[in-house]
């Protein structure tokens, strides 16, 4: 046995020790909860990182320090 399934078998029991003192509203809640995670992981697609975006101020003539300055003087006002 590899170490990686000891320790997930130890969590699955830990979890069913838990698992065990719930009321019956609390499994109920429980169920929906785990519902919402396993959906939730289906759900998520990885994507591609765009960055179509590079580029889009290189018609501003300003060097990078003055434009630090300036977002400095945006977030004080």
């Amino acid at each position: 046995m590899n170490f990686f399934y000891l320790c997930n078998m130890k969590a699955m029991k830990d979890i069913e020790i838990k698992i065990n003192k719930l009321s019956p509203g609390l499994i109920g809640e429980l169920d929906h909860y785990l519902d919402y995670l396993v959906n939730m992981r289906k759900n998520y697609k990885s994507r591609k990182l765009k960055q179509d975006w590079a580029g889009g101020l290189k018609d501003i003539k300003i060097s990078a320090l003055e434009l630090q300055k300036k977002a400095l003087e945006w977030r004080q006002k």
